[in-house]
């Protein structure tokens, strides 16, 4: 399972029983690895109201509950550990600017402007990864999957564009890396090997994100295969889209003719089915990882090897409501065109 954003965790980013209860149903609902939510690190990353934590024992005990459920049900858990960077949400952080990794003035989409983050300040970012990485471990979980895509702070220092710096952390696509190597081996150096790390990268731009190329992501890839990571996942947005930078040639092949054989593709992005995840496999992955169609089908899995048909979005605010979402989860999914019927028909 994808890690999905629900928005149900506490304003201190303690994990809800509602939303551990919605995980749980997923585990039960047979998928065998399930990716947790983006989870702060550390305060002043935050990009969503309810958006969970992994740094005090509460955070840890409670993610324990979800550890204890998947073992019984021999499957795995992965926290995917996060920082909002340049999204991070000003009024979610005590007003303060968003971090990156160069100085952007105020104006335009940044009204406070963007800090570019010291070097004492990095460092400090690299122990609160490993460090919720030891929450997790100590939990029960079964790995970390390192949130480097989608314009958050490992995805800013990772883009030419909005990295510009000259010292270590930046120039080179090696330096411009070593910010997520120096977690990776982090969490290596004070973790057993068989804790999974994942990283999860995306393959180029999107919206109105610039400077994220394919070329340089899969020259990232080539490095992070150098290092002990147990799997890549790139966030497509759609699975089976063209690669913007290659004509003719489909985003899929790209990647999996790049992506070094020992190191596993996950793919996540416009796979609804059986059919669809059958097709990413055809075509290159050797995992995939299912979003929206997760969040009304907990029971995907099942679903698809009984052969009993998928609930279809938009879905109804009723059934989200059975399926263990709270009004504060509804609100956040309503927000996303296509997922939620406006109006409930009875």
């Amino acid at each position: 399972m994808a890690p999905l954003t629900h928005n149900m965790s506490s304003e201190t980013g303690d994990p809800s029983q509602a939303e551990l209860d919605w995980l749980a149903r997923c585990i039960r609902g047979g998928f065998g690895l399930v990716i947790t939510a983006a989870t702060q690190v550390l305060s002043g990353g935050r990009c969503w109201l309810g958006q969970p934590a992994l740094v005090t024992p509460f955070q840890q005990n409670a993610f324990s509950t979800l550890a204890k459920t998947a073992n019984e049900n021999n499957a795995l858990v992965l926290v995917q550990l996060h920082h909002g960077g340049l999204r991070a949400a000003s009024d979610l952080n005590d007003g303060a600017a968003p971090v990156g990794p160069s100085e952007v003035q105020p104006g335009g989409r940044y009204d406070l402007g963007v800090t570019e983050l010291k070097d004492k300040d990095i460092y400090e970012l690299i122990e609160a990864f490993v460090r919720s990485a030891q929450r997790a471990y100590d939990a029960g979980l079964h790995g970390v999957e390192l949130h480097a895509a989608h314009n958050f702070l490992l995805c800013n220092f990772l883009n030419p564009t909005l990295n510009k710096r000259t010292d270590q952390w930046g120039g080179s696509v090696k330096s411009r890396s070593r910010f997520l190597i120096e977690i990776i081996r982090g969490i290596r150096a004070r973790l057993p090997r068989q804790f999974l790390v994942g990283v999860r990268l995306s393959p180029e731009s999107y919206a109105n994100i610039v400077g994220i190329k394919l070329d340089n992501q899969l020259a990232v890839t080539r490095l992070l295969a150098n290092e002990e990571i147990d799997y890549v996942h790139f966030s497509m947005g759609d699975t089976f889209k063209s690669a913007k930078d290659k004509p003719n040639s489909d985003l899929l092949t790209e990647l999996s003719k790049a992506v070094p054989e020992h190191i596993p593709l996950m793919v996540a992005g416009n796979i609804h089915d059986g059919i669809d995840a059958e097709i990413a496999l055809e075509g290159g992955a050797d995992l995939v990882a299912i979003g929206s169609a997760a969040l009304g089908n907990p029971d995907w899995v099942k679903r698809i090897n009984n052969s009993t048909p998928l609930v279809c979005p938009p879905y109804t605010k009723h059934w989200m409501i059975v399926q263990g979402f709270t009004s504060q989860g509804l609100d956040y999914l309503m927000s996303h065109p296509s997922l939620i019927e406006p109006v409930d028909v009875e």
